[in-house]
């Protein structure tokens, strides 16, 4: 798994979901691709690229170090872990 950080995007290796940096200076000026209606800090969308990795793998389910991982990068955002699971859930299978 890897997170590809530009000064303006965010991609992945395992899955489609992305981060676009806006244009200005402002702490808050990312958004996620799933979460598009929040405007985030840099370290809160490297955490939701982290969060989309991590659920688009079997690992989530079977590793407690990556569920402890999960709950720190869900905490980041300051959205429930279970409402995260389920949007990203349902944009691998709308």
């Amino acid at each position: 798994m890897a997170i590809y950080v530009t000064h303006w995007s965010m991609t992945s290796d395992i899955t489609a979901e992305s981060a676009h940096r806006l244009a200005g200076e402002w702490a808050k000026s990312w958004r996620l691709s799933w979460l598009p209606d929040r405007l985030l800090t840099r370290d809160q969308a490297i955490a939701g690229m982290d969060l989309a990795e991590i659920f688009s793998t079997q690992d989530f389910r079977h590793d407690s170090t990556v569920r402890a991982r999960a709950c720190v990068c869900a905490g980041q955002l300051g959205i429930p872990l279970e409402l995260i699971g389920l949007e990203l859930q349902h944009r691998r299978h709308p």
